[in-house]
């Protein structure tokens, strides 16, 4: 009994020493959207990039150039959204820390070294039980790890959007 309650300490505060980078700037959001890999449950929307070399913000001499590229290759960054969709600026709040709460306990087993995300909250998030969570976005790191494309950029599914046929609108004359 004691070994378990010990275990459960360690446990915790393993977790507690973890601090994920998060994602600060604009162009950053915008980069792991556009490479339009998503997955959506129904309490969280996951999003995923490859991370981005920060060669531009750090012009120094090439030994420090390396040493960002290998920081990028084994840092996982992660950032939060909850639109007024969400709810009041309380609903958004705790919609966000339930998410970094679940992001500490997951990400580092489960998330791919090298690599972006951004977790878009849904009205959901603050209604669902914390188990439920955390079962939802480990759901959504084993479906985005099937998703990587051979060539690194876009998404290897085709697009579905259905094209119009001409003549066939919605209940026009035909």
């Amino acid at each position: 009994m004691t070994q378990v309650v010990d275990q459960a300490v360690v446990q915790a505060v393993e977790c507690q020493k973890r601090k994920i980078p998060m994602l600060a700037k604009r162009r950053d959001f915008l980069r792991v959207a556009a490479t339009r890999k998503k997955w959506v449950s129904g309490s969280m929307i996951v999003q995923v990039a490859p991370a981005e070399n920060h060669k531009a913000e750090h012009k120094k001499d090439h030994s420090s150039e390396q040493e960002s590229d290998t920081v990028a290759l084994l840092t996982i960054r992660v950032g939060y959204t909850a639109s007024k969709k969400v709810g009041n600026a309380v609903r958004r709040s705790r919609a966000k820390r339930r998410l970094r709460e679940v992001v500490r306990r997951v990400l580092w087993d489960k998330g791919e070294k090298g690599h972006d995300y951004v977790l878009i909250a849904r009205t959901a998030t603050v209604e669902v039980p914390f188990d439920q969570l955390i079962r939802d976005f480990s759901w959504c790191l084993k479906r985005l790890s099937g998703h990587k494309s051979s060539s690194g950029q876009g998404n290897d599914r085709p697009d579905r959007r259905r094209k119009p046929e001409h003549g066939r609108g919605r209940g026009g004359k035909v």
